[in-house]
C-alpha cells in the first residue's frame, strides 16, 4: 500500500500545477468519476468548451452513474474549469506527466483491490474472520487486513501482550501528569495494525446501530468530567477494541453487545 500513497502524493502535486483546485470538486479525489474526468481532460482548456452531454457520456462509460447524476457532475466540472488558470499550457510536458501519473495510480489501485480480494478469500477460511467481522464497523476488508497483521493469536498469552503488540499500551509520563486532551501511547508496536484499529473505530462510531459498545465508549470518553479530544477518545477506543478482539478470538464467540 506504500506505493499507492506515494502515487497519490505525486499525483496531487502534479494536479496542483496543471489543474489547480480540481480536488475541491469531489468528496473523493480518487473516485472513479474524478479519475475518469481528469484522465480524459487533464487540462482546464480541454474541458472548458465541452458539452455537458459529451462529458456525461464519458462518465457513464466508466462508472455506474445514471445520466442525471452524470450530467450534474459534468456541468460542475465544466463550469469550474472556466474559472481557473493552469500553471502550464495544455501542450506542455506537465500535462503528459499528469496523465502518466493517473494511469499508474489507477493500475496500482486496481492491483491493490485484487490483492485485498485474495486476502479476503484466504481470511474467510479462518475461524477468526467471522468473529472479527461480527464487530460493528468491521467488514470483509478490515477483518482480512486485521487478521493479516495479528498473525497467530495463540502467541499472545494475555490481553496486554496484544495491546503492546499494537503499540496501544499507555506510555509512562515522567512528570506524572496527564490531561484529557491526549492519550499517550508508546507507538512501539505494529503501526499498520494500529492504523487499522483506528480506522475500525472511526467506522464503528459512525454507525447508527444501538448495539455498539465501541461507540458507547467513545461517547463516554468525550463526556467524562475530564473529556478527551476526538483523537484521544478514538485511541482509547482502539485500545478497547483490540482487547475485545482478543477475548472474542480466545473464546470463539461472536460479538455480543454489553452496555
Amino acid at each position: 500500500m506504500v506505493h499507492i500513497r506515494k502515487d497519490k502524493v505525486s499525483f496531487r502535486a502534479q494536479l496542483d500545477v496543471v489543474f489547480p483546485g480540481y480536488d475541491t470538486l469531489f468528496d473523493d479525489l480518487y473516485s472513479p468519476v474524478s479519475l475518469t474526468i481528469i484522465e480524459k481532460y487533464p487540462h482546464p482548456e480541454m474541458l472548458q468548451k465541452k458539452k455537458i452531454n459529451t462529458v456525461s457520456k464519458v462518465i457513464q462509460s466508466k462508472t455506474c452513474h445514471r445520466q442525471a447524476a452524470s450530467d450534474t457532475m459534468a456541468d460542475k466540472a465544466i463550469e469550474y474549469s472556466k474559472t481557473i488558470y493552469s500553471g502550464c499550457d495544455k501542450d506542455d510536458i506537465e500535462v503528459l506527466i499528469l496523465q502518466r501519473l493517473i494511469k499508474k495510480l489507477k493500475e496500482d489501485m486496481a492491483e491493490a483491490e485484487r490483492t485485498i480480494g485474495e486476502m479476503i478469500k484466504l481470511a474467510q477460511e479462518l475461524p477468526d474472520f467471522s468473529i472479527i467481522k461480527s464487530i460493528p464497523g468491521i467488514g470483509d476488508n478490515l477483518a482480512a487486513r486485521i487478521i493479516a497483521e495479528l498473525g497467530d493469536m495463540t502467541r499472545f498469552k494475555k490481553k496486554n501482550e496484544l495491546v503492546a503488540f499494537a503499540g496501544l499500551d499507555p506510555r509512562i509520563s515522567e512528570s506524572g501528569k496527564n490531561d484529557g486532551d491526549h492519550m499517550h501511547i508508546t507507538k512501539k508496536g505494529n503501526k499498520r495494525l494500529r492504523c487499522l484499529l483506528y480506522l475500525a473505530v472511526t467506522c464503528s462510531i459512525r454507525l447508527k446501530r444501538d448495539d455498539n459498545s465501541i461507540k458507547d465508549f467513545y461517547i463516554k470518553k468525550k463526556q467524562q468530567s475530564n473529556p478527551m479530544c476526538s483523537k484521544a477518545a478514538k485511541t482509547a477506543c482502539a485500545s478497547k477494541l483490540v482487547r475485545i478482539i482478543y477475548s472474542m478470538c480466545k473464546t470463539g464467540e461472536l460479538y455480543q453487545y454489553n452496555k
